[in-house]
Formats: structure tokens, sequence, C-alpha cells
């Protein structure tokens, strides 16, 4: 997902003006003032009336970093990954500074969260991208998942049972999130050893953005992960589980019959011989439906990403 950035063969005079920065790179003012904050990105130069002034070689950095979060990749990780591939001397570019929190002069996540549900809602593909490419340049990857990502499914789920949103925006706004999120996955490396993870939907359940969210995460974590989607099948994924062993299984549902259905994998685990993988279960389902949590004793409920990710540290 990075591709290959020449700083060298770039001119390195500070010669022009913020104006023209954003004309070139698409970077809106307040975030390129909040990559340099808080990431160190860029040193610009400064004119006699004290205005920054951007080199040629800033502007291919800028350009390279948005491709990055335009694919899905964080802004810190794509800030890490041009200080791996240009170490050394005027090349090495860091982190600053930690993920946490709101940059100063940014908008909420809240309010980028409103503006991509009304995109959504209007089809509008294209204001949505740039309303999560906003939230990535701004915010960690949990941040975005959590505090705008989900708001807007849990809100475009309840407006469709209300009446107040049909199934076509449903699947247009679960369509365009999953995209995004399938693309954040997979430009993350999978590990070659380590912790290994089984990740899917339960048996019959079509609603798979949640359990790609915990995937994501996971393997954000240093999880190998292998991530097997929608309405996975109980019998073949107990086949897969005896073969390959792995240390975590994680399946959600968001209807209380598909967590029904998660009963045979519950019990076909438990009939394993030990060390037995670790079962986690999650969804709109558990979340909406306490009893359901007494009917899979010993399993882990995760009542989301960061919920799991926590418990896994």
């Amino acid at each position: 997902m990075t591709d290959e950035l020449h700083l060298s063969s770039y001119d390195n005079t500070p010669v022009y003006t913020i104006k023209t920065v954003v004309q070139e790179t698409g970077i809106p003012p307040a975030t390129l003032r909040a990559w340099e904050r808080r990431y160190g990105v860029l040193s610009p130069g400064r004119s006699e009336g004290g205005y920054r002034l951007y080199s040629e070689r800033d502007i291919a950095i800028l350009r390279w970093l948005k491709r990055q979060v335009d694919a899905g990749v964080s802004i810190s990780r794509a800030v890490a990954l041009l200080g791996i591939r240009h170490p050394g001397g005027g090349d090495a570019i860091q982190p600053m500074s930690s993920e946490a929190g709101r940059p100063e002069g940014a908008r909420s996540p809240r309010a980028i969260s409103d503006d991509l549900l009304a995109a959504l809602m209007a089809f509008e593909e294209t204001r949505a991208d740039a309303f999560l490419s906003e939230g990535f340049a701004l915010y960690s990857v949990e941040m975005v998942a959590e505090e705008i990502m989900i708001p807007v499914l849990v809100e475009v789920g309840e407006r469709w049972h209300r009446g107040e949103a049909t199934v076509v925006q449903e699947h247009f706004a679960t369509a365009v999130l999953r995209r995004r999120l399938t693309a954040m996955f997979h430009a993350y490396d999978q590990p070659a050893s380590g912790r290994l993870a089984i990740t899917g939907a339960a048996p019959s359940e079509w609603h798979d953005v949640g359990i790609l969210l915990v995937s994501l995460a996971l393997r954000r974590g240093g999880w190998r992960v292998i991530y097997l989607g929608q309405n996975v099948p109980a019998v073949h994924l107990l086949q897969e589980i005896r073969r390959l062993r792995p240390d975590l299984v994680c399946l959600s549902a968001t209807s209380r019959e598909c967590a029904g259905h998660l009963v045979q994998v519950y019990d076909g685990v438990a009939q394993l011989p030990a060390p037995r993988p670790r079962l986690v279960f999650g969804g709109r389902a558990f979340n909406l439906v306490p009893a359901l949590r007494e009917q899979f004793a010993g399993a882990y409920i995760s009542a989301s990403a960061r919920d799991l990710i926590a418990t896994l540290k």
C-alpha cells in the first residue's frame, strides 16, 4: 500500500505559500497545521513577513502522506512508514506525539460523523470518502472506528428500523464503510508468526462491518488474522479450527437468531482437546439481549473492538 518516495530528487528550497500547497495537495489548511504540530511532518521556512514557506520536497511528502491516508492508513502509521523508508539525516520523519485527544482547531469526531451520515444517506460517495479521509487524517484508527464509523452504522440501522431510511440506503452506507475498512485491513502486513485469530460473522449473518473492525484492531495489535467474512458455516469453521489450532476465535451476530447458530461452534470448541482457542462473541444481538451472554458461559462477550483489545492486553 505504500508507494516509493525518493526525497532526494526534490528541491528543498522553501518558496511555496500555504495557499499553493493546499491547491497542489488537496489537504485543508487545518489538517496541514495539525500534521505539522502533532507529527513534525514538515519544518516550513518563513518569509520576511513571517509567513510559512514550503519546498517542492515538502509538497511531495504531503502528497505521499495523503495517498496513504486515502488508502486507509492512519496518519501516524503513514508518518512512521515514511520515517522507516527514509531513515537518517534530513530524510527522517518521526511522530512527535500520540494520537490521543483532539488536535487543536480540528473538527470533532461527532461533527465528522454527522456529515458522513448525511453524505451516505444522500448516496454521495465522494463526499463520504472525503469525510472519512478527514477523520483518518486527524484521529487514530480506533477513534475513527469507535467514534465516527460505529455511530453512523448504528444510526443508519435505527433509521431503517423506524422506517426513516430504506434498505437501499442501509446497504449503500454499509458497503462504503466496509470497502474502506477492507482497504485498511489489507494495508497492515500479516505477521509471519505469532498469535493466530480466526474472525468472521455467525452462520446466516450477513452484517460483517463490526467483526471487520475487530479484525482490523487485532491485526494492528500484531495478531495473525484469518478473516472469513459473512455467513461462516459452523461445520466447516470447526474443521479449520481443529486443523489450524488458533489462539482466538471471534464471531459476531446482529440478531438473536444468528446468535443462536453459534451454539454449534460453542459446543464444538468445548469438545476440543486442550489447549482450546479462546472464544469471543459480540455484535448487536449480545448488546441488546443480555440473556444471550448467559447462554455462552465461558466465552468472552465483547462490547466493541476497543473493549476486546483492552482485555487481550
